[in-house]
């Protein structure tokens, strides 16, 4: 719906408020801030922090103290619709619906997905979204990850899953299945859906074009771009995700259903269907559960963690991408730092339980030998408690922990990225140079030499490798007031340490930034770090070599002449 001017407001008064909740407690509000009301309608009101989420308005269409009275414990979440058609997706329209981790956030032609998406007719190399056959082509290679999931339509435990990459026969039959106009529900009884993970790996434009209308998420937040096709009345299912997900149709039509609550994991694992190869929830669409959606091609919602959904194509060219975003969980970090734990040699990791104290006497006389006593227990609690937290508190191993793990690849990729040395030499940008080639009077050896060359000469760029997250960070020295500077790119590190008061100012930090923020590097970047001050030019050198080496950096003229 359209947003619209308040008329008159009339703001519930704060005693009725209290007394509603039965509360006794201070007050916080916060004036005059513009919101959309449990019933739907956009108005003025005051924002009380004791009623979590739940704003109350006097519309002569809802009856809103009644909604508070009537409401349950676990609040019901609507989804928000954004359907201003002057505007397309972005990072202030998204921010100024205060959806991101809350609720549900549906906009109507967000993007234009005529323009974005490749023409197979016309063989568009440009385009931003590949084709349904481009995704088809990469669900057939044997280094993609796919699956197909097929259900027979009313039937939830119906659901069987098989792993790709799809044989020939398999994707001419896809291939197909878009244009077939004669495919209806009568025709086949189990209905397919292909889902593809990590096309941005394969399709660079997509992975550009994530990078530029998300970049206000982190990119270690990211996860990758995943796509579904879909004939009619195919789907995967209603199910819960555990992280926040951006779900764009780009063609076709498709049907969502979109829980009005947040589902726990435990709730989840009670109502999963058992024996079945698919996560899928039993008794969906019981009373209210879920709202009814339909999106056309530039639609797109999205979806918190652990809402619940379920999509349905209508059409035989439903396809669908959906932009993932990760959250490590309190057990993967767990998991991590006890792996951290078993390979260190520091003292914190490696002390021992004693118990020098064992012979002495106690006024309750020696404890049997077969007792677990109340002070060995505190004992070792106190132990590994004392172990964690000095490792914890420490922000510089903190950062390189956190900087490591979070970077990481999300699944495992065999070979991936590839290392310069690994690559076929006729995709190596041609040596036009001497076996060493000076860059501003320094000289840099090896095979990577021609690809900087060609970057600081402004004939190339430089890539993130696609799927791979960077990031960069500072901490202070442990030993020392100096702070280091860090990039982490695959899980791992590259860092630099400077003095704290900025005496030994250095490009070397420039650098690590410009990285992790730009997906694509020129030359004119690469110098703007540098400056005049070719101090620790050498450094910069060396990152670049060493991330063209491993294949996290990569020319794009070496690969797209």
């Amino acid at each position: 719906m359209r947003a619209h001017r308040p008329s008159s407001i009339t703001c519930i008064n704060t005693a009725l408020l209290l007394s509603l909740n039965g509360a006794r407690q201070s007050v916080a509000f916060t004036p005059h801030t513009r919101r959309r009301c449990c019933c739907g309608h956009q108005r003025t009101w005051h924002f009380f922090t004791y009623v979590p989420s739940l704003i109350l308005c006097t519309s002569k269409r809802a009856n809103c103290a009644s909604t508070l009275l009537n409401s349950s414990a676990e609040e019901r979440i609507s989804v928000y619709e954004h359907d201003n058609e002057e505007e397309t997706f972005s990072r202030d329209v998204f921010a100024k619906s205060n959806c991101w981790g809350r609720r549900p956030f549906l906009m109507r032609r967000a993007f234009d997905a005529d323009a974005l998406m490749d023409d197979d007719d016309n063989d568009n190399q440009e385009a931003a979204w590949p084709s349904w056959e481009d995704v088809v082509d990469i669900a057939s290679d044997e280094e993609s990850e796919s699956r197909v999931i097929t259900h027979n339509p009313g039937e939830n435990n119906s659901y069987e899953l098989r792993w790709g990459p799809l044989s020939n026969e398999a994707a001419n039959d896809w291939t197909s299945i878009r244009q077939d106009t004669n495919i209806s529900k009568s025709n086949q009884k189990m209905k397919r859906t292909l889902v593809v993970n990590d096309i941005d790996r394969f399709y660079p434009q997509l992975a550009d074009w994530i990078h530029d209308n998300f970049k206000f998420i982190p990119n270690w937040r990211m996860d990758d771009g995943q796509i579904s096709l879909a004939e009619e009345m195919g789907g995967i299912g209603p199910h819960v995700d555990n992280y926040d997900v951006f779900l764009i149709q780009m063609s076709g039509r498709r049907r969502w259903q979109v829980g009005r609550e947040k589902i726990s994991a435990k709730d989840e694992m009670d109502r999963l269907i058992p024996d079945i190869d698919v996560r899928i929830l039993e008794d969906w669409g019981a009373g209210s559960e879920y709202e009814n959606w339909i999106l056309n091609p530039g639609d797109m919602l999205y979806l918190p963690p652990r809402i619940a959904h379920c999509g349905t194509a209508l059409t035989n060219d439903c396809m669908t991408l959906s932009v993932g975003c990760r959250a490590p969980s309190v057990s993967d970090l767990v998991s991590r730092i006890a792996e951290t734990f078993t390979s260190s040699i520091d003292d914190h990791a490696v002390r021992r339980y004693t118990d020098e104290d064992l012979l002495l006497s106690t006024n309750d006389g020696w404890p049997n030998n077969g007792q677990l006593t109340n002070e060995a227990k505190d004992k070792a609690r106190r132990l590994v408690l004392e172990s964690l937290t000095n490792m914890l508190d420490d922000e510089c191993w903190w950062d390189e922990f956190f900087g490591k793990y979070v970077t990481e690849q999300k699944r495992v990729r065999m070979n991936y990225p590839i290392p310069l040395d690994d690559q076929d030499d006729d995709n190596i940008f041609s040596a036009q140079h001497s076996d060493e080639i000076e860059v501003q009077d320094r000289m840099i050896p090896g095979i990577e030499r021609d690809i900087i060359q060609s970057v600081l000469d402004g004939n190339a760029l430089l890539v993130h490798a696609e799927g791979i997250a960077f990031a960069y960070s500072c901490c202070p020295a442990k030993h020392s007031s100096n702070i280091i500077y860090r990039l982490f790119a695959n899980g791992e590190i590259w860092q630099f340490e400077a003095q704290k008061d900025g005496a030994n100012v250095s490009c070397v930090p420039r650098l690590f930034e410009t990285i992790a923020n730009n997906r694509r590097i020129d030359g004119e970047l690469v110098h703007r770090c540098i400056g005049t001050d070719e101090k620790d030019y050498s450094e910069v050198i060396k990152v670049l070599r060493d991330l063209v080496r491993k294949g996290l950096l990569y020319d794009l003229d070496s690969f797209f002449e």
